[in-house]
């Protein structure tokens, strides 16, 4: 199984997509600004991607945001051209649909894993960086940077000879520790040589995306 390639081209186009987003977390706003993290915006902005189209409510559950906070996202997301909202919820434009794209590229949906063990937490999801094995190191960083989000911890695998494999530990943790969660990660997400998996737990699923999301961003 070849190594997944990913070039100097497409890194810039992601990171460059990646950092308009986080301007747009960082710039003020008028009035008592509601408080969220980095992550949240971005995993509000790729579930309207992934939604199509998608009301208030709803993507404050899955992005983990109260009303106060998920409208300061939409409206700064909007301020920008990257989404418009009707009747029926909000949707990226064409520019948001742009970005969306180049930051799919390297980051594969979630994938919700029951009966893991492979961190802790009662919910446990996983999310490929595709390319992302370079950017490993002891895997600490994407750990503390779940922590932070209040998910509970992440463990980190890079895919070499077609194996997951951990930083600084085991070359084969699919035969020391056998388990069905194993194969719900290649079905689900298709990792290939190269690529870093994160699996992030908390005690609730939103929660783990979050932080599944905050540690893949320390790898792109």
């Amino acid at each position: 199984m070849a190594e997944r390639v990913i070039d100097a081209a497409s890194t810039a186009e992601v990171m460059q997509s990646l950092n308009r987003l986080l301007e747009i977390a960082d710039r003020p706003t008028q009035g008592p600004s509601p408080t969220f993290e980095k992550p949240h915006l971005v995993l509000a902005f790729m579930t309207i991607g992934e939604s199509g189209i998608i009301g208030r409510q709803a993507l404050a559950a899955k992005s983990g945001l109260k009303e106060g906070p998920v409208r300061t996202v939409l409206k700064k997301l909007r301020e920008d051209g990257y989404v418009r909202s009707n009747a029926s919820g909000c949707y990226l434009t064409d520019a948001g649909r742009q970005v969306y794209e180049s930051l799919r590229s390297r980051l594969s949906p979630f994938a919700s894993l029951q009966g893991s063990k492979l961190t802790i937490g009662a919910h446990q999801v996983g999310v490929v960086v595709r390319g992302g094995g370079r950017a490993v190191q002891s895997g600490l960083e994407q750990r503390d940077s779940v922590i932070k989000l209040n998910a509970l911890g992440a463990t980190t695998f890079v895919i070499k000879d077609g194996r997951f494999s951990v930083p600084g530990g085991s070359s084969d943790p699919e035969k020391e520790f056998p388990s069905k969660v194993w194969s719900a990660l290649k079905d689900s997400l298709g990792p290939k040589n190269g690529d870093a998996v994160v699996v992030c737990g908390a005690d609730d699923e939103t929660t783990a995306k979050v932080g599944a999301l905050s540690a893949a961003l320390t790898l792109l």
